[in-house]
């Protein structure tokens, strides 16, 4: 299995972890959707299919061609 994270938040969820202080879990863990658990919110995860595929991390404008340039190679652009 890979992890693909890929995190989407409405404007309200937005709103309301920018109220929500830090965890202990979110602190040691550096994982910033710890702080919704740790405060009585749910989030969800899917599985996704993608035999053969490969994946990169999207963190910053410079991965952007990395990304791009797969997509292009698979006919996705």
């Amino acid at each position: 299995f890979h992890h693909v994270g890929l995190y989407a938040y409405t404007p309200a969820a937005l709103t309301l972890y920018a109220g929500l202080a830090p965890g202990e879990l979110e602190r040691i863990e550096g994982l910033e959707q710890l702080r919704f658990l740790e405060h009585g919110h749910k989030i969800a995860g899917i599985e996704v299919s993608a035999p053969g595929a490969a994946f990169w991390e999207l963190n910053n404008p410079s991965d952007v061609p990395l990304i791009e340039g797969y997509l292009k190679r698979m006919n996705m652009d």
